[in-house]
Parts: C-alpha cells; sequence; structure tokens
C-alpha cells in the first residue's frame, strides 16, 4: 500500500496536492467558495451537490535516489545515473506542471495533469522531456524519436 519512505535514517517525506478550479466538472458553474463544511469539495448550486473543481494539475513528490554505500567506481556511477534520472524526471515534472497551469482552459492529455504514468527510466525521462517540448508530440500523442508503421 505504502512505499517505503526511509533513506538511511533520514526523513523521507511524499506528498501529493490537487490544484483545481472554481467550476463544477459536470455543469460548468461557478461553485460556491464560502461554504467549506466538506473539504476539498465546493457546493454546485446547479447541480445541488457538493463537487470537487475541475482538475487543473497535481503536483507530486518523487523519491530521490539512495546514496552509494561503497566507494566502488561502480557503485558511484549507478548513483550518477540514478540522480540524472532523478534530475530529468523532476525537470520532466516542473514543466508538466507550468505546462498544465498554462493551458488551464484547454483540452490537454490528462497525463499532463496529473503526471501519470511518471518517468522511471532515464532514457524515459529523455523521451517525456523531449515530447514535452515538441507542441505537435504534445497536440497529436505522437512519438518524436520513433518512426510510425504505416
Amino acid at each position: 500500500m505504502s512505499e517505503n519512505n526511509s533513506l538511511n535514517g533520514a526523513l523521507g517525506v511524499y506528498w501529493e496536492a490537487d490544484y483545481r478550479s472554481g467550476k463544477c466538472p459536470v455543469c460548468n458553474e461557478l461553485l460556491n467558495p464560502t461554504e467549506k463544511e466538506k473539504g476539498a469539495y465546493r457546493f454546485c448550486k446547479k447541480c445541488n451537490e457538493y463537487r470537487l473543481g475541475v482538475l487543473i494539475v497535481k503536483q507530486i513528490t518523487i523519491k530521490p535516489p539512495t546514496p552509494p554505500s561503497c566507494a566502488k567506481l561502480s557503485c558511484i556511477l549507478k548513483y550518477s545515473k540514478d540522480l540524472l534520472t532523478y534530475t530529468l524526471i523532476n525537470l520532466y515534472h516542473t514543466k508538466r506542471v507550468k505546462y498544465a497551469v498554462d493551458n488551464r482552459n484547454k483540452k490537454i492529455l490528462e497525463r499532463y495533469r496529473t503526471g501519470s504514468p511518471s518517468p522511471k527510466t532515464l532514457w524515459q525521462a529523455i523521451h517525456a522531456n523531449i515530447k514535452l517540448k515538441c507542441p505537435i508530440c504534445r497536440k497529436y500523442n505522437v512519438d518524436p524519436l520513433l518512426f510510425s508503421r504505416r
């Protein structure tokens, strides 16, 4: 259920935060901002229900790589690769959040709003960053590095 967040005695914190608009996802009516008795839910007068606003973006943290346990060159190189992967994944999530906030009222792919699926490997992180930067790739969900087989 929950991932182990221990980092060799250091504190590991994982959090998620939703950034939502004040509009009802069903009828697009403004939600009542004063009624806060249901937590994040707001009352929609048109639907006569409590609803969450439309999701703009979900922010998440990712677990940093564990430091090397030995001073061998292989351990240091593996840690360097893991650190580069971690940095590129963080860069992807930073760009993804900015892209989703800038396009809050436009139709974009859900992966840019939720962050799922997130890149896991170095190649996936490089690929995701390139794809997020390319406007044609984002709009049509095409792969910038592979040729289509038509």
